[in-house]
């Protein structure tokens, strides 16, 4: 199920009040990248553009009151991304996009810095990301593990 920026927004101002709105941005990447990783679908449907020092998502400010998000899924990939990444400061979390290879794609492109869903599915799925020991995360192994014991049971 993919919901809208906005609803993002609103669940990341819910888990933590007061970002800005450039860090709320940056998070929205995390928050993308980690839940096409693990969902094979993105989280929200509007694009994310690489800019010169960061990222950002147009038409996020529509005046408009967003719809909460009600699927455990997505509000799961949210809390994990501001628990995870939320203390950071914005020159931190603007260092980790830059290393990307998405955003580092993006920005060489000759178009206008669109992020395309499969850089951030595959960077967001490798190794170094997924099998990290210091993590409290499951990794690779045991997500396929669980997966396994969920659908067996038939809760997949």
């Amino acid at each position: 199920m993919t919901t809208s920026v906005n609803s993002v927004i609103n669940a990341i101002d819910f888990r933590r009040p007061g970002l800005t709105v450039a860090k709320k941005h940056l998070l929205l990447f995390f928050a993308q990248g980690h839940h096409l990783a693990w969902a094979d679908e993105p989280l929200y449907a509007e694009p994310l553009y690489a800019t010169d020092r960061s990222v950002t998502v147009a038409d996020t400010d529509t005046g408009e009151p967003a719809p909460a998000i009600d699927d455990n899924a997505l509000l799961g990939t949210i809390t994990e991304v501001v628990v995870r990444y939320g203390a950071l400061s914005p020159a931190d979390l603007r260092t980790l996009v830059q290393a990307s290879l998405p955003w580092q794609l993006a920005r060489k492109g000759d178009d206008d810095g669109r992020i395309e869903w499969a850089w951030l599915t595959d960077w967001f799925r490798r190794p170094d990301e997924t099998d990290d020991s210091e993590s409290e995360r499951p990794n690779r192994a045991e997500r396929a593990a669980a997966e396994a014991n969920l659908t067996s049971l038939g809760r997949s």
